[in-house]
């Protein structure tokens, strides 16, 4: 996996998660009408992801949608029956448009938000041979 974001838009996802603790959740918050809200079944909704994904997989991404049960879980297997067959209808509903999915684990580090939520992106399919990237701080060691 490649980085996400360009270093800017990591900069502005930095700065808005940090403005955004202790708002409460903002996926229990979203409803029709909301400009992140694109649509909802019985147990779920689709949204927009706010900050999205620039790169996945060596590829650009050129729609970068998430799944977001409509109960507060932070794992998958919280769902009921009824919404884990929902899930996984809507899960192959997208991957026949051409999206790839992800979700990180319920304690895993890059996690920003604890109520669980299944990406969705939609790459354009134009292999990257060549990226460059560097975290801080930088180390180097002098021999």
């Amino acid at each position: 996996m490649t980085a996400q974001r360009s270093t800017k838009e990591e900069r502005e996802y930095r700065r808005k998660t940090t403005e955004d603790k202790g708002k409460g959740c903002p996926f229990c918050a979203m409803t029709e009408g909301h400009p992140q809200f694109v649509r909802e079944t019985e147990y779920l909704k689709v949204i927009k992801n706010r900050r999205p994904y620039s790169l996945w997989d060596d590829q650009g991404v050129v729609d970068h949608l998430m799944i977001v049960p409509k109960q507060h879980t932070g794992k998958l297997g919280s769902l009921n029956s009824e919404a884990s067959h929902e899930f996984i209808r809507l899960i192959d509903e997208y991957e026949e448009k051409g999206y790839s999915f992800y979700a990180r684990a319920l304690h895993s580090t890059g996690r920003s938000e604890p109520h669980q939520h299944t990406h969705l992106m939609k790459l354009d399919n134009k292999k990257r041979s060549f990226l460059l990237m560097a975290r801080k701080p930088w180390y180097f060691r002098l021999s």
